[in-house]
């Protein structure tokens, strides 16, 4: 914990906090002291992490798991009518605390800004429009190699699992059947919501 976060501060004391939710490894709480909408909340992670981009896999689906459950409580408690998520990182990206936060804005219709996407802020640019832009653009951007991959254990190898299954009987599965499956195992699964 950091002696000079605010958030970490903040959470040596959590009964001072508004919890609205909480996992093992996160908080949500309201917004305090100044609530931009009726609902505005955070998702706080307890331990000093500096950014989103530092969140592990499972610390990433247990904070979406959560920002979900917050979604929900704002729309069916408090009658949003919709939801903007905001995720801000480093300080030329907005990002105003030296810990990792996910902020919630429910939306209502008869706010003055009911309907403006968060991305308004941003100004359409002419000299964004151009082929020569994309291509570059594109070149720059997939020139980085990501692995953000859920780790994988091996079995144990005097469990079952490690010992080798023999072939199994060949089914009558179409082509496209096994196409599908395999790029299915190449991306891997997605978060499944209750």
């Amino acid at each position: 914990m950091s002696n000079q976060c605010p958030f970490c501060q903040l959470m040596q004391q959590p009964e001072q906090l508004n919890i609205i939710g909480e996992t093992e490894n996160f908080y949500a709480w309201l917004e305090y002291p100044q609530p931009r909408a009726k609902g505005h909340a955070n998702i706080v992670p307890k331990e000093h992490i500096e950014s989103v981009m530092d969140f592990t896999p499972s610390q990433w689906k247990e904070a979406m798991t959560l920002l979900r459950e917050v979604m929900e409580k704002a729309t069916e408690g408090l009658g949003a009518e919709g939801v903007s998520v905001a995720m801000n990182v480093e300080e030329a990206g907005g990002q105003m605390l030296p810990h990792a936060y996910i902020q919630l804005f429910p939306r209502f219709g008869e706010d003055d800004n009911a309907g403006t996407p968060v991305g308004a802020i941003f100004q359409h640019r002419d000299d964004l429009q151009t082929q020569e832009y994309f291509e570059e653009t594109v070149k720059e951007m997939n020139s980085v190699t990501v692995n953000f991959e859920q780790e994988v254990k091996e079995p144990h190898p005097d469990s079952q699992k490690f010992k080798e299954d023999p072939e199994p009987p060949e089914d009558d599965v179409s082509e496209d059947e096994e196409e599908s499956e395999s790029r299915s195992k190449k991306r891997g699964t997605s978060i499944q919501w209750k």
